[in-house]
């Protein structure tokens, strides 16, 4: 501790209060370490995210804050609509729940269930054997370490909380919007008294994203709604190959722990938060705080595994040579959207979802080389 300070040791430091630190700082607490959860600005914030609490989600929120923790939630619904642009492509109902919640409420609520708060903002410094990233897609604890992370694969997204009443129909259930940003989608995301609409999509490939904003509002609704717009970087599929040194681990967005396809991250940045607490808590146990990263690394390599099949699926979906045969197989096809909700359940591993999705899409590629080419008259060949 410096000089003059009058802060206590700690056995560990959070950085970032989000679902990820709050996470690790209640599994470090719980184990009985003295912990500090450091942040930036207080809660309740806003935070672009749609808000999707899966079952996934709920059962990884109950294995870190408790089996009697309750989620914030506003809406649960049983059933999804894709569109590929204006035209509506598959729904489904009556399946699995998926939840929604407002970020705003639910980091608040597990910030106050992880409790213990400090922020400092006057220079003085906290000494502990460990600390955890959990500052984000720009995070300064990966920064300072020295970790690097792929620019190119991270995206951009804009959101609005635009008001129900205002878009002329009624949303009961999450829809998906393909064909208007390049390698992403939009979406149309039901709460209590809002809608979350938002698009996002690699960077670099969207270079007009207010643009592509427009044309799903007009799309799924008709009228651009005149509320605010906010937007961030997201990680998509940039998972880090190091998620810390020795001592200090990063979780949830700052190791780019954000799922390849459709964006989910509490589910992981929970997760990530509990396992890295967990192995800082055997590394204090065995008085090796160096083993914190080689303890982490298991548990985080368990998600960047199923990442890397979710990569590979991204490729299929949004890549322009097979996006057509993708969304021809998902035409009235119901199977394929239960399937993804059962991964998201966790009832399903994502290489057999991937599996699934690859098999029936293939099977549409021939029926569509097909319709790209015609013969003229003459014979000769011409490109519809």
């Amino acid at each position: 501790m410096s000089a003059g300070a009058n802060l206590p040791r700690y056995d560990a430091v959070v950085v970032g209060a989000g679902p990820a630190g709050s996470s690790a700082a209640v599994v470090l607490a719980t184990a009985g370490l003295r912990v500090a959860l450091v942040d930036k600005a207080p809660f309740p914030r806003d935070k672009l995210c749609g808000g999707l609490l899966s079952e996934r989600c709920m059962g990884e929120i109950r294995a870190s804050f408790g089996p009697k923790c309750a989620a914030p939630i506003e809406v649960t619904t049983y059933g999804a609509a894709i569109f590929d642009r204006e035209r509506p492509v598959v729904r489904v109902g009556h399946y699995k729940p998926m939840h929604f919640t407002s970020r705003r409420t639910f980091d608040a609520h597990l910030v106050s269930v992880a409790a213990g708060t400090v922020r400092l903002g006057d220079g003085r410094e906290l000494h502990t054997a460990f600390v955890v990233g959990a500052d984000g897609a720009g995070s300064r604890i990966r920064k300072l370490l020295g970790i690097p992370i792929d620019r190119d694969d991270f995206a951009v997204g804009l959101e609005a909380e635009v008001a129900r009443e205002s878009v002329g129909r009624e949303v009961t259930n999450p829809e998906a919007y393909f064909g208007i940003a390049e390698w992403g989608y939009g979406w149309v995301f039901p709460k209590r008294d809002t809608l979350t609409v938002g698009i996002g999509g690699l960077a670099h490939r969207n270079a007009d994203l207010r643009a592509r904003y427009r044309e799903l509002a007009l799309a799924a609704f008709g009228r651009v709604p005149s509320e605010p717009l906010c937007g961030s970087p997201i990680p998509f599929g940039n998972f880090v190959g190091m998620p810390g040194r020795g001592s200090t681990l990063v979780v949830g967005d700052a190791a780019g722990l954000v799922e390849p396809l459709t964006g989910e991250g509490i589910a992981f940045a929970i997760q990530s938060g509990r396992y890295a607490a967990q192995a800082i808590v055997e590394a204090a146990r065995i008085r090796a705080p160096e083993r914190a990263l080689a303890l982490y690394d298991a548990g985080y390599r368990s998600i960047t595994r199923a990442f890397r099949d979710v990569r590979l699926l991204r490729q299929l979906v949004f890549s322009r040579v097979t996006r057509r045969a993708f969304l021809r197989a998902l035409e009235g096809n119901e199977r394929l959207v239960r399937s993804h909700m059962d991964v998201l359940a966790a009832d399903t591993e994502y290489r057999d979802y991937a599996r699934l999705v690859l098999a029936q899409t293939v099977r549409n590629l021939p029926r569509l080389a097909r319709r790209a080419v015609t013969w003229a008259p003459s014979g000769s060949r011409r490109r519809a």
